[in-house]
């Protein structure tokens, strides 16, 4: 027997953790009720400083807080409804990433990918949601 195949093997045996999608969708709710929190009480010293409108900015802190809710809250219902739920909020939350990678951080894309770590792994958990669902 090769060692590719014990190793295949031994695989199949480990249990599988079907809760494991809180261990990525906590974080990132977190993350982003966070973010949205910060930007409380709306200031437009706050929105000039990066170069958008206060709508926009509350706008960005709305959007942030809803999808953080709506991605912890879409994990609890393991139906259709709890699904589209969690897909909406991670392509909420990958469209608010981008647009602050577009806004306040615009660089090269390799730029952006070796040295804008946090806002790319964001972006990729928010992705992962909308295009998973509840599957995640």
């Amino acid at each position: 027997m090769t060692a590719v195949m014990a190793i295949a093997r031994a695989s199949r045996k480990l249990p599988e953790f079907c809760q494991a999608h809180w261990l990525l969708r906590l974080p990132l709710a977190a993350i982003i009720l966070q973010q949205g929190a910060m930007k409380a009480p709306l200031s437009a010293d706050d929105a000039a400083a990066f170069g958008v409108p206060l709508a926009m900015w509350g706008l960005a802190a709305m959007g942030e807080i809803i999808a953080g809710a709506v991605l912890i809250l879409g994990g609890f219902f393991r139906n259709w409804i709890g699904d589209l739920m969690t897909r909406f909020a991670g392509a909420a939350i990958a469209a608010i990433v981008a647009g602050v990678l577009i806004v306040a951080y615009w660089a090269p894309p390799l730029d952006i990918l070796l040295y804008n770590q946090f806002h790319v792994l964001l972006l990729v958990g928010g992705l992962y949601f909308a295009l998973r669902g509840n599957r995640a």
